[in-house]
């Protein structure tokens, strides 16, 4: 993946639909999937304008309604275990984090979408739709960036730490925040991917131990903290966390450190035995491709995983990273291990 640039080239109209005497296949999928006339999609991400927005400009451009179930990934794991094990599958796409897609997939509940003619275009992404999961079944269709945050009343330009390095040194004793390691797998998605990648070895890691770290239960605490000015510097928290905040004005600001910025990316993933098949296909087909990007994205406040649709974040959330680090499937299980086996709270000593 390479480095995207903020508000980048205007979008070109890539809509992964090839013409259909190109691709008889696909004409017939398409077929289906509008006289199936709708699906249902179990979702953490397309909650209020962002789900009404995606669904009207999908049904605009097909005739299909798209209904949506908001919750929670692991809930959403359990209802359509019950569902496929009742015979009686209400879901046709299941979108969460990648770890939760990820886990549904182990279940067997899932079937493989690398078909899809989007997918395709090889070098339309600054994060591959496949990277969690090259057999096809997760699609990475939204990836936020788990950066560090500053307070800029307390952290002026220039004074930010440049590297994770950094902040072994004495000035940041006792002035960095994060989500508790006990309780929260945001410090080891980002301590563990720096460590296997090379770029910080697991001496600095334990060294950090000694800095005096504060702990808040989880990422959006952390910014919270921040935006109270009640801390000065957090790691590490999404562009999606600090949203809200943002929106009200506050001092906060998002920085990129050299050894690279963590995507976190979020999934869709087909359900077994679903009512809607084609449909849920021309869906996943649509949403990676340009007008899916386009207006996902931009209700959202996102930065695409397509290099041509541009960075609709907010500008204190748009830091331009020296380096994407985008976690792979087997990432995502060392992280969710390392969690179980309290790697960190280990180095640390933290009980």
């Amino acid at each position: 993946s390479g480095t995207p640039t903020s508000n980048i080239s205007p979008v070109r109209q890539a809509q992964g639909e090839p013409p259909a005497s190109q691709d008889p296949a696909w004409a017939r999928v398409m077929e289906a999937a509008k006289k199936e006339g709708r699906l249902s999609i179990y979702s953490i991400s397309f909650t209020g304008d962002v789900g009404l927005a995606t669904a009207k400009a999908f049904q605009d451009r097909y005739g299909i309604t798209l209904d949506v179930v908001s919750g929670r990934g692991a809930a959403f794991i359990e209802r359509i275990k019950t569902e496929i094990r009742i015979g009686q599958v209400v879901a046709d796409i299941m979108e969460s984090s990648s770890g939760h897609t990820f886990n549904l997939k182990a279940t067997g509940g899932t079937v493989n979408s690398s078909d899809i003619p989007v997918l395709r275009e090889k070098d339309a992404w600054w994060v591959d739709p496949l990277i969690s999961d090259s057999e096809g079944h997760l699609l990475v269709h939204k990836a936020y960036y788990l950066s560090p945050w500053v307070n800029t009343n307390f952290i002026r330009p220039g004074q930010e730490p440049k590297s994770y390095r950094d902040l072994a040194k004495p000035e940041w004793k006792g002035k960095i925040l994060m989500s508790d390691p006990s309780i929260s797998e945001s410090g080891y998605s980002v301590f563990l991917l720096l460590v296997d990648r090379g770029y910080l070895d697991i001496d600095f890691v334990r060294s950090l131990g000694g800095q005096g770290i504060k702990f808040a239960p989880g990422t959006l605490d952390v910014v919270r903290a921040l935006a109270r000015g009640e801390e000065l510097f957090g790691l590490a928290a999404t562009d999606s966390d600090a949203d809200p905040f943002l929106a009200q004005g506050a001092p906060i600001r998002a920085i990129a450190m050299e050894e690279g910025t963590r995507v976190s990316p979020s999934a869709m993933i087909r359900v077994k035995d679903s009512p809607h098949p084609n449909a849920a296909k021309l869906f996943l087909n649509w949403i990676l491709g340009g007008d899916g990007q386009m207006v996902f994205s931009r209700v959202a406040g996102l930065a695409s995983v397509r290099k041509d649709v541009p960075d609709f974040r907010q500008p204190a959330a748009a830091v331009v990273p020296k380096r994407l680090i985008v976690p792979t499937e087997q990432d995502v299980e060392r992280a969710a291990k390392a969690f179980q086996d309290k790697w960190l709270v280990e180095l640390w000593k933290k009980r």
